[in-house]
């Protein structure tokens, strides 16, 4: 027992030793803090970007236009993966429509909003549609893209879709295969990297970029971005070029398949940022035609536009107001004007024994009047209880005539305008025929 007390006892001496050897052997100092220096203010530089990064510069002119991007067919993807885009779009004077609120539509919903959509829309975006496109809606967007319009599909292999239902209409086929790289890749084999491409304004300035999600595209058109020589597709054999990037059939059609590159911050690397930018001039580069039934979606906007409204008549004067007001409320400001001014856009409303000064819009448009009413693809008519809507497209001017046999049938012309009734009334793409 007093051998243990002892042996306890000489613990803390054999502590004392350890921590000596300790100190001694591994103790370099303590840690004194460099003195405090003060920076002045005025000699702060921000840090820049390099050389060599990208900054969106467009190469198109500003001014108003509107993009919509469908968002009512159950659309696999949100409004934040496509803010880079859309942000470019409008910082080159283009509103932008997320047409359905990505709520999904019933077919039957469906088809009177896209139709009064592209009525005013300048292009269209498709992105991952989970709804088919019925053939109405499909003619809608054929349509549109015949007067002009611009078309994009995006696409992206690792999310559902249904987007070859509209696709399919423009020579265009998106295959259900990713494409992979086991020799050249960011990271991992799926996320390739293009470097080949069509000369074309959606490829100046590109020397690569990369896809993380990307399939490829058959189309009609040509293949604007050209997989590399190591690019494999998961389905298709080595059998042709494969195309993540490609036109339609129509150059105002562009099909991407990968939906990652404009998304943060894949947008950020190598040349997807330029890309981006080149989209973006694209969808803004614009030059549709409008026709009777766009009324009144083919004036601009804004205080800067706008129509001058002349009346064949003072006493017409409380319809002059009425079709102001109806202008107002879809954004289109006008004012009552006594001579017609030929540079600015213009609505004439008169009675039939008002036509003269409009006669050359008349009679380029094909209608006679007289005795009888005359116009294109219809027998004379007696134009009694009639009126007739005419639209004229003289370079970058627009004229709209609204004649009428009284005041009466007048006021009734102008409210179908402004309520679109006018529509049933078309004769031709720039006449429409109230009785």
């Amino acid at each position: 027992m007093a051998r243990k007390l002892a042996l306890l006892a000489l613990l803390p001496a054999f502590a004392v030793i350890a921590f000596g050897v300790a100190f001694f052997l591994f103790y370099r100092g303590g840690y004194d803090p460099p003195p405090q220096v003060e920076i002045p203010y005025e000699q702060i530089v921000a840090p820049r970007l390099p050389t060599d990064a990208s900054v969106d510069s467009p190469v198109t002119r500003v001014k108003h236009g509107l993009m919509v991007v469908d968002a009512m067919h159950g659309n696999a993807f949100t409004e934040s993966e496509f803010f880079t885009l859309s942000s470019r779009v409008a910082n080159r004077g283009y509103d932008v429509e997320f047409l359905g609120g990505f709520t999904p539509y019933s077919q039957d919903a469906r088809y009177p909003l896209l139709e009064e959509s592209l009525r005013r829309a300048d292009s269209l975006v498709v992105v991952l549609p989970q709804l088919e496109y019925s053939e109405a809606e499909a003619v809608l967007v054929e349509r549109f893209v015949s007067k002009g319009g611009k078309l994009l599909l995006v696409s992206d292999p690792t999310r559902s879709q249904r987007i070859n239902t509209l696709a399919g209409r423009f020579g265009l086929e998106f295959r259900p295969d990713y494409l992979y790289d086991m020799t050249e890749y960011d990271l991992i084999f799926q996320n390739i990297i293009v470097s080949e491409f069509q000369p074309d304004e959606l490829t100046v300035g590109l020397d690569a970029i990369t896809l993380h999600a990307a399939g490829s595209i058959r189309s009609s058109g040509p293949g604007l971005a050209f997989a590399g020589a190591g690019t494999r597709s998961s389905l298709v054999e080595d059998l042709e070029r494969l195309h993540p990037i490609a036109r339609g059939g129509s150059r105002n059609v562009l099909a991407i398949a990968d939906l990652t590159f404009m998304v943060p911050p894949q947008n950020s690397l190598l040349d997807n940022d330029r890309l981006i930018s080149n989209i973006a001039d694209y969808l803004t580069s614009t030059e549709r035609e409008y026709g009777l039934a766009d009324f009144p979606h083919f004036y601009e906007t804004g205080s800067d536009a706008g129509a001058d409204i002349l009346l064949g008549r003072e006493s017409l004067w409380d319809v002059g107001i009425d079709m102001k007001n109806g202008l107002a409320a879809y954004g289109v400001s006008s004012g009552i004007r006594g001579v017609e001014d030929l540079s600015r856009d213009t609505v004439f409303l008169g009675l039939y024994e008002d036509a003269l000064p409009m006669s050359r819009y008349l009679q380029a448009a094909g209608v006679r009047i007289g005795d009888t009413l005359g116009t294109p693809f219809t027998p004379d008519l007696d134009p009694e209880r009639t009126s007739v809507t005419v639209l004229d497209r003289n370079q970058d001017r627009r004229v709209l005539v609204v004649l009428a046999d009284s005041p009466g049938t007048l006021v009734g012309a102008v409210d179908r305008l402004l309520d679109g009734g006018f529509r049933s009334d078309l004769v031709t793409d720039y006449v429409g025929v109230g009785r």
